[in-house]
């Protein structure tokens, strides 16, 4: 639920949403499924659906990170990290595929310079 003046609430999915992030700036949220989907709301006067992409194949959003300067939120799902641009519709820009046998279960920018991103 989000309160914006009022109460509203928004059914997302039918899937579990693994991770939530706020674009504050443009007053969207994003939500990361169980599906591998990323879904781009807008709460500004209502909750509204902008979009929804296929982030990942077989396997759930883990994480998911705003980048506080640029256009940019940083997804990872089992192997994979990657870096999604809004303003190029969100184009994948950047895929990184991690050559260990562990899980990506976090995703961040670095607050001291948010050209690097850290994972675990």
């Amino acid at each position: 639920q989000l309160k914006s003046g009022r109460n509203q609430s928004c059914l997302l999915t039918h899937k579990k949403v693994h991770s939530v992030k706020v674009i504050s700036g443009k007053k969207w949220f994003v939500a990361g499924t169980s599906d591998g989907v990323i879904h781009v709301y807008n709460y500004d006067n209502r909750i509204q659906k902008l979009r929804s992409f296929r982030a990942a194949s077989d396997c759930f959003i883990t994480s998911m990170a705003v980048n506080p300067t640029r256009s940019y939120v940083l997804s990872s799902a089992y192997h994979d990290i990657k870096l999604w641009d809004w303003s190029k519709g969100w184009e994948c820009t950047k895929s990184f595929v991690q050559e260990h046998t562990d899980t990506v279960s976090q995703v961040a920018f670095n607050p001291m310079d948010t050209n690097i991103l850290c994972f675990r």
